[in-house]
């Protein structure tokens, strides 16, 4: 790329960075699938479409994600695994895996729906809730317990502050120097003062652990036991907890949010709903918000090896930016893609179609595909039918704004009036 930008690119860059839903809506009716935006360090191209994808999540070896995200290792920790690639990446992986199977997620279930109730105990008939702080927060402390034993859920005073504060930052920046990190940036000065405080509560979290008979049937006692007589350092697992905490609830959350909204927003669908889903049902339902509102709005990639794409050159250093959020709602891929129809994931419709890998990525795929999405899918599910179970409400809030690329949240919440406690 050339160092001077056109005034139109520096003009996207302005509309991507105020409204990346729409303008990439737009970025690809004009320019097809490569656009280029900003200059100097906010230079980086968006890849959209099918084409772009496919050979993106087919390609990994041509990228680097470490390089993509070095700048927020500060936050993150350095050896969490968003920030890291290759070898060390597939250790690391490879020893918090076994924390986070499927079997392992079950136990924790209860202490999510446990949670949720708490937060619906005082709504009553008549009351306007917006639903996704309580949400948010019975969330959080649902991650925390499970990380980290019912016990840490009293010690926690001050997380969640601190917690907002660094995915803040994160999602400010996920494209890469959108913040000045200098002494004058009041949001990443929060975060790293966060950050540290966080992780000194998880430092104390895990001496504490070390003074007991037994690790523990948390993740932090999987993680203490190890795979195979090889464990994470202290710090290593200080980052993938920090990382899981942070990341892991502010996603599962705004998922859950989504996945209410859009099925208030039925009433048919509601009802069936709190009449209770089988689970085929459930997945259905789960997964079609997902399509909808895939937790990560946007993916960054370094080109690490040159290529061409859609007719474009690419070179080492590049930032590349593509997009589930579009993917998902592409009208050659996906009949009325702007409705949520559950029924399009059932095998026996006539409206099912089975996507292709890179049509449908929610929690991204390869060898960094979200490594907590058994959790989230399985939180998220446990915590909709609470909710469904032990109210009915009415949707207030007819057009909810995406906002955030990473736990792509309602911009300005989604209000309910509850009209029935069960």
């Amino acid at each position: 790329m050339t160092a001077t930008r056109s005034p139109r690119e520096m003009a996207d860059l302005q509309d991507f960075s105020a409204d990346p839903f729409t303008t990439m809506d737009r970025l690809y009716r004009e320019n097809g699938a490569i656009s280029e935006l900003g200059a100097g360090p906010m230079r980086f191209r968006v890849a959209l479409g099918t084409e772009a994808s496919a050979f993106i999540l087919a390609n990994s070896d041509l990228f680097s994600w470490e390089a993509a995200f070095t700048a927020l290792a500060p936050l993150t920790g350095p050896s969490a695994l968003l920030v890291t690639d290759g070898d060390r990446h597939r250790r690391l992986r490879r020893l918090v895996t076994p924390a986070l199977t499927a079997r392992r997620v079950e136990h924790h279930l209860g202490a999510v729906t446990r949670h949720i109730e708490d937060a619906m105990a005082e709504w009553a008939p008549g009351d306007l809730v917006d639903i996704h702080p309580p949400l948010r927060r019975a969330t959080r402390a649902a991650t925390l317990e499970s990380l980290f034993g019912a016990p840490a859920v009293d010690r926690s005073e001050g997380l969640d502050d601190w917690l907002h504060d660094i995915h803040r930052a994160i999602d400010t920046d996920v494209v890469g120097g959108s913040i000045d990190r200098g002494s004058g940036s009041r949001v990443w000065r929060r975060a790293l003062l966060a950050r540290s405080s966080v992780h000194r509560w998880v430092v104390a979290e895990i001496r504490r652990r070390g003074e007991q008979d037994t690790p523990g049937d948390d993740v932090l006692g999987v993680l203490l036991r190890g795979v195979e007589g090889a464990r994470l350092t202290d710090d290593e697992i200080t980052d993938q907890l920090v990382s899981l905490l942070e990341a892991g609830a502010e996603t599962t959350a705004a998922q859950l949010s989504w996945l209410l909204y859009c099925t208030l927003g039925d009433r048919r669908l509601w009802v069936r709903a709190a009449a209770g889903l089988d689970p085929a049902g459930l997945d259905r339902h789960v997964t079609e918000a997902m399509r909808l509102y895939p937790a990560t709005a946007v993916i960054s990639r370094k080109v690490a090896t040159g290529f061409t794409l859609a007719g474009t050159e690419f070179v080492p250093g590049d930032l590349l930016i593509f997009s589930p959020f579009h993917t998902h709602r592409l009208a050659s891929v996906w009949p009325e893609p702007q409705r949520f129809d559950p029924g399009r994931w059932d095998p026996g419709s006539e409206r099912y179609r089975r996507p292709a890998p890179h049509e449908f990525v929610p929690f991204g795929v390869g060898p960094h595909r979200c490594i907590g999405a058994n959790f989230a899918t399985m939180a998220i599910k446990a915590a909709f039918t609470a909710v469904a179970a032990r109210i009915d409400a009415e949707l207030l809030t007819t057009e909810a704004r995406p906002a955030g690329l990473i736990g792509m949240h309602p911009a300005e919440g989604i209000t309910v009036r509850i009209t029935e406690k069960r």
